[in-house]
C-alpha cells in the first residue's frame, strides 16, 4: 500500500465496456506519461494494462490535509478551506482514462488503490499511501533527569527503516538537541524494504537547555552518487472496518525532562490494562518495574513490592482480578500499597467490581478542562509533601483533562486530599482517594495520569511518586 518517493510501483489498470457501447479506448495517462490505445473496447472483455510508473522524490508525501500545518489548542489549521469537511485527502496518484463514445470524447479520473485480499473478507481496496523513502523512530518516548544528582547519562535510539530496497547508499544519522548534534555515519547503508536499522547515542542530564525539558530529534541524510534525500518523518496508521485507513506522518522525539524529582521505594509490580505508556515512565522515574499476570499475583510474590499498580480499566478487561481480591487486600492489609487507575463500570450490579478494601462507586464524573483549578482540601496530607511538595505548579501544562470515572459514595473510611470542577460545576473529590487497611494503602485515582506521564508532564511525575510512596514513612 506504499508508494515511496524515488522508486518504482507496479499498476494493473482494466476497462471493461460491460454493455457493449461504441467506446474506444484512446489514451491512458498516470501522472506525466501518456500511453496511446485508439482501440474498441469490445463487449464484456477486460482490457487488462500493466505498467511500472516511477514516485518522484518530490512527490508530496500522503499527510492528511488536516495536519499539514502545527496544530492549534483544540483544533486544526487547514490553509485549503475547500478540504474541509472532506473525510480524507484527494488521491495522490491517479489515472486519466480517455475515451470516445459515440464519437464524443470524455475523460474518467480514477484514483489508484492498493487491492489486497484478505482470507476471510475477500478482495478488499485501500486508499495507495505516497511515503518517504525510510521511516525515523526514536525510542525510548522520555528520559527523565532528576535534579541536583550527579552527572546522569541514558541512551537513547534512532531507528531508521526502509521502505524501499537500498544497495550502495551511505547514511548520516543525528540526534539533535538545543544545546547539542551528536552524528553517525554509515556507509553501507544496505537494507531490504520493511528492514530496520537501529543507532544508539548517549546523552546526559548537562545537555537539556532549559530548566526542566529538551528533545531529542532525529535526522537523516541518505545519499548515492549525486542522489540525496533527507528524511525525518515516521509513519502511523488508523485502521477500522468502517473506514479507509489513515496513515499520518509525524517527527519522533524524546522528551527530556530536567525535573526536581525524589522516589521512595524502589520495586514496583505492574498489572497492565487497556494499553498504556505508566510502565515506561515509571522505569524513566528509577523504580523497578514487574509486569504481572494472573499467576503472579500470590500473596508471597506480592510481598517484594513496595507498591501495586493497576493499569487504566485492568478490572474491565481482566476477569482474574475479581478472583484475586482477597490476595490484593491482605497485601494491602499487610503493608503494601495497592494504586488503581482508573476503570469503568455499567449500570448492572454485576458490572461493578470489587476493588477498594471499603465500600465506593466509580462514577462518569470527569474533569474536561485541563487547566481547572485544584484545591488541596487535605494540604498537610502526605501525599501532597512527601517526598515531593505538592504546589499549584505541579498541575500546569496537563492535557486534554484533568480526570475521568472519578470515585463517589466513598465510604467515610477514604480520604479526599483534592478537589477540582468544570466551569460552573460542582466540585467534585473523587479523582483521589486514598484509605488506611491494615499497615498499607489503598489509592483509586481517575487522575489522567497515563495521558500526563507520556507528555512529559513534571508535576504528574511528582505527585504519581508521592502515591506511590505513601506506604514509606518519611524519615527525619
Amino acid at each position: 500500500e506504499y508508494a515511496v518517493q524515488g522508486d518504482s510501483i507496479r499498476v494493473t489498470l482494466w476497462a471493461n465496456n460491460r454493455l457493449g457501447a461504441p467506446v474506444v479506448l484512446n489514451n491512458i495517462i498516470i501522472e506525466a506519461e501518456d500511453s496511446s490505445f485508439n482501440m474498441p473496447l469490445q463487449k464484456n472483455k477486460n482490457l487488462i494494462y500493466n505498467k511500472s510508473i516511477f514516485i518522484s522524490p518530490q512527490k508530496p508525501i500522503s499527510q492528511p490535509y488536516w495536519m499539514e500545518q502545527k496544530m492549534s489548542e483544540g483544533s486544526f489549521n487547514v490553509l485549503d478551506q475547500r478540504n474541509i469537511g472532506l473525510p480524507e485527502n484527494n488521491p495522490s496518484l491517479k489515472v486519466r482514462f480517455q475515451l470516445a463514445i459515440s464519437g464524443e470524447r470524455f475523460e474518467i479520473t480514477r484514483p489508484i488503490q492498493y487491492r489486497f485480499t484478505d482470507p476471510v473478507k475477500g478482495e478488499l481496496y485501500q486508499p495507495l499511501v505516497v511515503v518517504p523513502p525510510v521511516a525515523v523512530s526514536t525510542e525510548p518516548s522520555i528520559v527523565i533527569f532528576p535534579k541536583n544528582q550527579a552527572l546522569q547519562k541514558a541512551d537513547v535510539s534512532i531507528k531508521v527503516t526502509a521502505h524501499k530496497n537500498f544497495s550502495g547508499y551511505s547514511a548520516g544519522i543525528n540526534s539533535r538537541m538545543k544545546t547539542r548534534n551528536d552524528s553517525q555515519t554509515d556507509t553501507a547503508f544496505n537494507l531490504n524494504r520493511g528492514i530496520s536499522r537501529t543507532y544508539l547515542f548517549t546523552i546526559d542530564s548537562k545537555m537539556p537547555k532549559e530548566n526542566e525539558d529538551d528533545f531529542v530529534q532525529a535526522f537523516t541524510q541518505l545519499k548515492k552518487n549525486k542522489e540525496e534525500q533527507p528524511a525525518y518523518l515516521n509513519v502511523t496508521s488508523i485502521r477500522y472496518d468502517h473506514i479507509p485507513s489513515i496513515h499520518y506522518f509525524y517527527q519522533d522525539a524524546i522528551k527530556v525532562l530536567n525535573i526536581d524529582l525524589k522516589i521512595v521505594g524502589k520495586k514496583v509490580g505492574y498489572i497492565e490494562g487497556a494499553g498504556d505508556k505508566v510502565p515506561i515512565a515509571l522505569r524513566q522515574m528509577g523504580y523497578e518495574v514487574t509486569v504481572l499476570k494472573e499467576a503472579d499475583i500470590t500473596a508471597a510474590n506480592l510481598r517484594q513490592f513496595d507498591a501495586v499498580m493497576a493499569g487504566i480499566r485492568a478490572y474491565n478487561v481482566h476477569d482474574f482480578l475479581n478472583d484475586r481480591y482477597d490476595i490484593l487486600m491482605n497485601y494491602v492489609k499487610e503493608g503494601g500499597n495497592y494504586i488503581v487507575q482508573y476503570n469503568t463500570t455499567g449500570f448492572a450490579p454485576a458490572s461493578r467490581p470489587k476493588i477498594g478494601p471499603y465500600p465506593f462507586e466509580i462514577s462518569r464524573g470527569r474533569i474536561t478542562d485541563e487547566k481547572a483549578t485544584v484545591t488541596f482540601a487535605l494540604p498537610e496530607h502526605s501525599v501532597l509533601n512527601y517526598p515531593n511538595k505538592i504546589t499549584e505548579k505541579d498541575f500546569q501544562g496537563w492535557i486534554q483533562e484533568r480526570s475521568i470515572y472519578n470515585a463517589d459514595k466513598t465510604d467515610i473510611s477514604y480520604e479526599t486530599p483534592l478537589s477540582m470542577s468544570d466551569s460552573a460545576e460542582e466540585p467534585q473529590k473523587g479523582s483521589l482517594i486514598i484509605a488506611n487497611y491494615g499497615k498499607g494503602k489503598f489509592v483509586y485515582t481517575g487522575l489522567v495520569f497515563f495521558r500526563e506521564l507520556p507528555a512529559g508532564v513534571p508535576g504528574a511525575y511528582r505527585l504519581l511518586a508521592n502515591i506511590i510512596g505513601l506506604s514509606k514513612k518519611k524519615a527525619f
